[in-house]
């Protein structure tokens, strides 16, 4: 069997792996059930379309007005307190979470030309994507 052959026998395991994990398979779920629901995902475009209207206002040096924060606050509260919403969110960091892992330790793997250690990976934080990124 070629390397290459030898890798994508490898890479279809871990697929089959994570296709069978139970924590992704409900994540799935709650993410397949969020869609399904118009009335969360409206409520969810909605904050985020303000939230990146309001960066976007920030990032070219403007001041949000009091009405436009409390219009996002009231949509965030919103979305925190709807089920759907939460469900969904908490779906999305555990699906992101294995992507950024496998991403992790193959890039390293590549970089490096040998298989790589935790702290290799995620450095001394213990985080994915490394600090200052706001999620530690």
């Amino acid at each position: 069997m070629t390397a290459v052959a030898t890798i994508e026998e490898k890479i279809q395991e871990l697929c089959e792996a994570i296709v069978a994990d139970e924590e992704v398979k409900i994540a799935r779920e709650h993410a397949e059930a969020f869609l399904a629901d118009e009335d969360a995902v409206s409520l969810y475009r909605q904050m985020a379309s303000l939230g990146r209207s309001l960066h976007q206002k920030q990032h070219n040096g403007e001041e949000p007005t009091p009405t436009e924060e409390r219009e996002f606050n009231d949509l965030q509260n919103r979305c925190d307190a709807h089920p759907m919403i939460v469900a969904f969110t908490e779906a999305q960091q555990v699906l992101q979470g294995i992507a950024e892992t496998v991403s992790g330790y193959v890039s390293k793997t590549l970089e490096r030309g040998q298989v790589p250690t935790e702290e290799e990976v995620w450095g001394k934080s213990g985080g994915g994507c490394g600090e200052g990124c706001g999620c530690h």
